[in-house]
């Protein structure tokens, strides 16, 4: 089978599969897909009817695409753009005016690249910010580039230092806010969704977020927006609002819509107790926590507290790589670090990467786990690039040790999007050619020296 061919039906065999399920079960069997979704699996399926074919996996692990639960494709032509700097002045002397000086040409270029390098770390949904002006761009890449997404609209109205090109009238935000959803909600053959991303409570006036609030829970829309990363913006939310972020969400209506909260990096047991008792989820991005100082999220209380945790990158402006295996492994590390290696169950960096995941989405009736009835998207490895001691625990072994390689294939909705470690569809190196000239022109126009 050449690399751009692909069947609609077909199964694989000999593979070691990693269902994340309830039962977290592991085992040597065969996965049967049909309709972009996962008809069968198990240790012994019956032999496959006419017209399903076959494909020997054997010495290949199976698992559930990676959920990387936030992203900022607009923002992936910044790497190496702010550095060294903390978060406020990250935003104000850098990536505000470098987002105010995206035009067509580079947004899809960055959203591009940004795809491409998640997919190849095994990425089978991405949950994305959006950005100010432009987000049907970089929906339209998502949708050609074939990878599940849920994208929404970066909010702002309002707020100290936000350059005047994206601060936008409210009600016009609100009204593209809303025909995003309407032109983009079930595109790419289901496997778009929406959400609103207010993009904190620094930048979004209380009128826009009791707005989006009231849509949110009267539609089941998710919110995605960032929250308490830093003692900075606890302290200017106080100033401005009377209270810390989650405070002032709740008191908003904001934390009764689902709601993925990103970093939650100083939040309090009270904070964690407004979680748990709103369902809300949170998305735990490591890397750029730690590359910008702004702390190690306690993301072991959180999970006592059994509130759902994803992880994500972030922006390639603030974590360079976006590879949910890496957050994996640092999420492990800077547990260790904050509580001792025992605190952390060795499953959760997995189940944060899968099953979690797609709860925080409001996606685990659709994937997450390799189930029966849920879409088929999986992420494989060969048995050989993994450096792991036969008698190792698996789990561990995943999450130490993954990140040293490629997964071999990745695919969504049934069909391959990586193959051999390569995109299906579209060359890596030009992708980084085209970035590379895109983000000269966004810096020469962003007047930045």
């Amino acid at each position: 089978m050449d690399r751009g061919s692909w069947p609609k039906r077909w199964r694989m065999d000999g593979l070691r599969i990693v269902t994340m399920d309830d039962s977290l079960g592991t085992f040597e069997g065969s996965i049967e897909v049909a309709g972009g979704r996962i008809a069968a699996v198990g240790p012994h399926l019956p032999a496959p009817g006419p017209g399903i074919a076959r494909l020997d996996r054997h010495d290949w692990v199976a698992l559930p695409g990676f959920i990387q639960g936030h992203l900022h494709l607009c923002q992936t032509l910044f790497r190496g753009l702010a550095d060294r700097r903390r978060l406020d002045r990250w935003l104000g002397e850098r990536i505000w005016p470098l987002e105010a000086a995206h035009d067509d040409e580079s947004l899809v270029v960055s959203a591009r690249l940004g795809i491409a390098e998640a997919l190849l770390a095994g990425a089978t949904t991405i949950l994305d910010m959006g950005t100010v002006r432009g987000t049907d761009r970089i929906a339209r890449v998502i949708e050609e580039m074939g990878i599940r997404a849920i994208i929404g609209q970066a909010l702002m109205d309002t707020g100290e230092g936000v350059p005047e090109p994206l601060r936008v009238d409210p009600d016009r935000a609100w009204a593209e806010a809303k025909e995003l959803c309407e032109t983009f909600d079930g595109a790419g053959e289901g496997r778009i969704g929406v959400a609103y991303a207010p993009r904190f409570t620094l930048s979004v006036s209380e009128d826009l977020w009791r707005k989006i609030a009231t849509e949110a829970r009267r539609t089941g829309r998710l919110v995605h927006t960032h929250i308490s990363e830093t003692p900075w913006e606890n302290e200017t939310c106080r100033r401005l609002h009377g209270g810390l972020p989650l405070e002032v969400l709740e008191r908003w209506g904001v934390l009764e819509a689902p709601t993925a909260l990103v970093h939650a990096v100083w939040i309090d047991e009270g904070d964690r107790e407004r979680l748990r008792r709103s369902g809300a989820g949170v998305v735990h991005c490591p890397g750029s926590n730690a590359k910008l100082g702004s702390g190690i999220a306690d993301v072991a209380a959180l999970l006592e507290a059994d509130i759902p945790v994803a992880l994500g990158s972030d922006a390639a402006a603030c974590d360079d790589a976006l590879s949910i295996p890496l957050e994996m492994r640092l999420a492990s590390q800077l547990q260790c670090l904050r509580h001792g290696p025992e605190r952390l169950p060795a499953t959760a960096p997995l189940e944060m990467a899968t099953s979690l995941g797609a709860r925080v989405l409001g996606w685990a009736e659709r994937v997450g786990s390799l189930t029966p009835g849920k879409e088929a998207d999986l992420v494989l490895y060969r048995r050989d690039d993994l450096p792991w001691p036969a008698e190792r625990p698996l789990a561990d072994a995943l999450t130490w040790t993954q990140p040293r390689t490629r997964p071999r294939e990745v695919i969504v909705a049934g069909r391959r999007l990586v193959a051999d470690g390569a995109l299906v569809e579209g060359d890596e190196n030009e992708i980084r050619a085209e970035a590379t000239a895109q983000r000269r022109a966004v810096w020469d126009r962003s007047g930045l020296e």
